[in-house]
């Protein structure tokens, strides 16, 4: 199988990855949230992204009931979906790009994780740490939004 690149961030201190080709842009702070009624209580509402209509979901509530006050510093990374439909998500820090092989990886083990084992696609050690490959199609799935 081919490498592929993922943009490495974190949440809560723990790192995820997610492919940097599903990635459309990564901005800092959010302004303009406007909220949505009748959504799940981790989506913070729609932005106007580059002028597309762009849900943003709160990935720390999504994953704990931390949920930590937005500003100016706020990471947002846009992600694109095959359907060409945007949507936006908020982390805690960007740490790097890596390349990783798919025969680095591992399937996550059968015990009780901090979010659903779906949502993981496959962990990999990179210099002792331990990254959380994300399944972004099954995170961002429309009918939990």
């Amino acid at each position: 199988m081919n490498k592929e690149v993922f943009l490495i961030f974190s949440m809560l201190g723990i790192s995820y990855g997610i492919r940097l080709s599903r990635v459309r842009e990564i901005a800092t702070g959010l302004t303009q949230v406007t909220p949505v009624p009748d959504c799940s209580e981790w989506v913070l509402g729609v932005i106007n992204l580059r002028g597309e209509i762009t849900p943003v979901i709160d990935f720390r509530h999504k994953f704990s009931t931390i949920s930590p006050p937005y500003n100016n510093e706020t990471i947002v990374i846009a992600l694109k979906f095959g359907d060409d439909r945007t949507m936006a998500i908020t982390v805690d820090a960007i740490e790097t790009i890596e390349t990783i092989d798919p025969a680095q990886t591992q399937e996550p083990p059968p015990i009780g994780n901090a979010i659903e084992p779906r949502y993981i696609e496959a962990l990999v050690n990179i210099d002792g740490k331990m990254i959380n490959l994300l399944n972004i199609d099954e995170l961002m799935n429309l009918r939990e939004i």
